[in-house]
């Protein structure tokens, strides 16, 4: 079934890359935050990218979830038939 090998795989790329790579911006932006930088190139850069890898980590999100959907709505289906 195509729609749940979407859902699987949008859910391992979102949990192996995209995931530990937004949390980790994130947390150096924090340290910017802190240190009292946040007018620096580098936070813009950081704010940037962190938005980027959330932005395509939602997106993901979205894929995955309507992925397993169609899947329940085909099993569903199948069960009416």
């Amino acid at each position: 079934e195509v729609s749940l090998l979407v859902a699987f795989f949008a859910t391992l790329l979102n949990l192996l890359y995209l995931e530990p790579t937004s949390t980790q911006v994130m947390f150096d932006r924090y340290k910017l935050e802190d240190d009292g930088k946040r007018d620096s190139d580098e936070y813009k850069s950081l704010a940037k990218s962190f938005g980027k890898f959330h932005g395509i980590s939602s997106l993901t999100n979205l894929i995955a979830f309507c992925g397993g959907i169609v899947h329940a709505v085909r099993l569903a289906s199948k069960l009416a038939a």
